[in-house]
C-alpha cells in the first residue's frame, strides 16, 4: 500500500491520456470530472468497463469517502439514516483497497465517517500512506461519532505538500518539532480539542497560512496566532477566549461570541484538566456545563479579551463583529469600563468597513461601538444589524453617543451607513438615536439606509411606525447636505 506509481505508469497513464485526446475522446481530466460526480462505490466499477477505464479510476485526484459510501447495493436507510455504516469491515477493506491500486497520489482526501475509530491502527496507516505520497494537498476528517474526539495522526504534522487542512471533532496532540505543514494556505479547526501550546505550535508553523477558521475550539483559553500571510480569520467562541493576533497582511477578520447555552455547547473537554483519573464526584463537576460556564465568567476579564483582539487586527480592512444578547449580559457585569478609544498604538487604522450585529442601544454594547468608531479613523462603511435574539433593551438618544463618540472620528471618511432593523424600529418608540447622530455629524457621509423587517407586527402598527419615522427623519439637520436618507423592506435580516 505504500508503493508509490512508478515512472512506468506514469509514463503509460501520459500516453493514453495523449492518444486519447488525438483520437477525439475524453481526456483523463474529463474523465476524472465525471468520476467524481459519481459515488465511489460506482466509480469504481467503471474500471470494468475496457482497459482505458480501467488506469482511470487509480488515478482519481479527488476521494470523497463517508460512512454509508461501501454499503451494500440492497440496503436500504431506516432509522439509523443515510449516513449508517452497515458493514465496518467491508468499509475498511474497500478503501485499503482503494487506496493499495493507486496508479497515483491521491490529491484531495475527504472523509466523514466514524469507522475510523474501530480501525484506528489501520486508518493511522492509510493516512501516513498518502502524506508520504507527495501529491496530498486537501485533507478534511470529519468526526460524526460527536461523543469521542478523534486523535489526528501524526504523519499529518508532517506532509510537506498539504495546501488545506479541515477537521471537525478531533483531537490536536501537536510535537514539539514540527516538519511540515509549511505549505499549508487554509486551516479549519472545528469543535476540535487542543491546548494552548498546541495550538502555538501549529499556527507558528504554517506560514503560508492565509486562511484561519477556528469554530469552538475546546480546552484552549489563550490563542495565539502569529500568521504573517494570513489574510482572511474567523473565530466563533461559545465561550471567554483570548485570542492573540499578529497579521500584518489580514484582510478581514469575523468574531462571534455566542455566550448562554452551556447545555447545549458545553463539553467536558471544556475543563482545562481532562487527561487523567477522577473521583465520581470530580466527573460530574465536569459535566455541570452551566456551573462550569459561570465559572469561567467570574474569572474572565471579557473587556481585556476584546480589546487584546482588537490591538491584534489594526491592519485589517473589514471587521464583522457578532454579539448576540447573552454577551452584553456578560458585558454589563465586568468590573472594567469599555475604555473610549483603543491605546493609540492600537488603532484600526486599516479598518473601512465594519459590521455589527448586535443591541446597539443595550448601554454596555453602546460603549463598545463607541469605542470602535473612535479607534476607526478611516472607517467608509457602517453596517449595524439587530441580532437574531434581540430584545427590547430601551433607547439610547443622540444625545448619549453625542457624549461618547469623538465627531473628528466619523466626519472625514464615513460615506455609507446601512442599518438593519427588527426589534430597534417596531418595538416600542423607535430606537433610532444613533442614526440621528451619524446624519447629524458625518460630514462625509452620502447615504444612510434603514432596512426594516416587519413580518412580526400588524400592518397598521407597522405604517404609524413608519410615517413618525419619515417625519422624523426629514427634520434631522445634516452634516452634509448630499446625504440621502432611505428606508425600505427586506424579507429578512442577513447574517454576518
Amino acid at each position: 500500500m505504500e508503493q508509490a506509481p512508478t515512472e512506468t505508469k506514469k509514463a503509460r497513464s501520459s500516453e493514453s491520456s495523449s492518444q486519447a485526446h488525438a483520437d477525439g475522446a475524453l481526456d483523463d481530466a474529463s474523465l476524472h470530472a465525471i468520476l467524481y460526480c459519481m459515488p465511489l462505490r460506482d466509480a469504481a466499477v467503471t474500471t470494468a468497463l475496457s482497459r482505458r477505464w480501467r488506469r482511470v479510476f487509480p488515478t482519481l485526484p479527488c476521494l470523497y469517502i463517508d460512512s454509508a459510501t461501501f454499503n451494500g447495493r440492497d440496503y436500504v436507510a431506516d432509522s439509523l439514516g443515510d449516513d449508517y455504516c452497515e458493514d465496518p469491515d467491508r468499509w475498511v477493506e474497500a478503501l485499503d483497497c482503494i487506496v493499495g491500486s493507486r496508479a497515483a497520489p491521491v490529491a484531495v482526501f475527504d472523509v466523514e465517517a466514524d469507522v475510523m475509530f474501530t480501525e484506528e491502527g489501520w486508518f493511522h496507516d492509510v493516512i501516513r500512506v498518502l502524506c508520504r505520497s507527495g501529491g496530498l494537498l486537501k485533507l478534511r476528517i470529519w468526526n460524526t461519532r460527536l461523543t469521542s474526539c478523534y486523535l489526528l495522526p501524526s504523519p499529518v504534522y508532517a506532509c510537506e505538500t498539504l495546501v488545506s487542512l479541515e477537521l471537525f471533532s478531533c483531537r490536536l496532540r501537536v510535537p514539539d518539532r514540527l516538519t511540515g505543514l509549511r505549505a499549508l494556505q487554509s486551516l479549519v479547526l472545528q469543535d476540535v480539542v487542543a491546548t494552548d501550546g498546541d495550538l502555538q505550535r501549529m499556527l507558528s508553523r504554517c506560514e503560508a497560512m492565509k486562511r484561519l477558521v477556528m469554530e469552538d475550539i475546546r480546552k484552549a483559553r489563550n490563542i495565539v496566532i502569529d500568521a504573517p500571510s494570513l489574510e482572511y480569520l474567523q473565530i466563533h467562541s461559545y465561550r471567554p477566549l483570548r485570542v492573540s493576533v499578529k497579521a500584518p497582511k489580514l484582510r478581514l477578520a469575523r468574531l462571534s461570541l455566542c455566550y448562554g447555552c452551556a447545555e447545549l455547547s458545553w463539553s467536558f473537554h471544556d475543563n482545562e484538566e481532562t487527561d487523567g483519573d477522577y473521583s465520581i464526584a470530580e466527573i460530574q463537576e465536569m459535566f455541570d456545563f452551566v456551573a462550569m460556564e459561570k465559572k469561567e465568567h467570574k474569572r474572565t476579564d471579557e473587556i481585556r479579551n476584546m480589546v487584546t483582539f482588537f490591538c491584534g487586527i489594526r491592519a485589517a480592512k473589514e471587521l464583522r463583529l457578532d454579539l448576540p444578547r447573552e454577551y452584553s449580559k456578560v458585558l454589563s457585569k465586568t468590573k472594567i469600563a469599555v475604555p473610549r478609544m483603543l491605546p493609540k498604538k492600537c488603532c484600526l487604522l486599516g479598518l473601512q468597513k465594519l459590521t455589527l450585529a448586535l443591541d446597539h442601544n443595550h448601554e454596555a454594547l453602546a460603549r463598545l461601538v463607541s469605542c470602535l468608531l473612535n479607534s476607526s479613523p478611516n472607517l467608509k462603511d457602517l453596517e449595524i444589524m439587530d441580532p437574531f435574539d434581540i430584545r427590547y433593551s430601551g433607547h439610547l438618544a443622540a444625545e448619549f453617543w453625542e457624549k461618547h463618540i469623538t465627531a473628528d472620528c466619523i466626519q472625514n471618511h464615513l460615506s455609507v451607513i446601512t442599518f438593519y432593523m427588527r426589534e430597534s424600529l417596531f418595538g416600542g418608540y423607535p430606537r433610532i438615536g444613533l442614526c440621528q447622530f451619524l446624519v447629524m455629524n458625518a460630514r462625509a457621509l452620502k447615504r444612510m439606509s434603514i432596512k426594516y423587517h416587519r413580518s412580526l407586527y400588524k400592518t397598521e402598527h407597522v405604517a404609524t411606525v413608519l410615517e413618525a419615522v419619515q417625519s422624523e427623519l426629514r427634520l434631522w439637520p445634516r452634516a452634509s447636505p448630499d446625504v440621502q436618507l432611505e428606508l425600505s423592506e427586506i424579507d429578512c435580516i442577513p447574517s454576518i
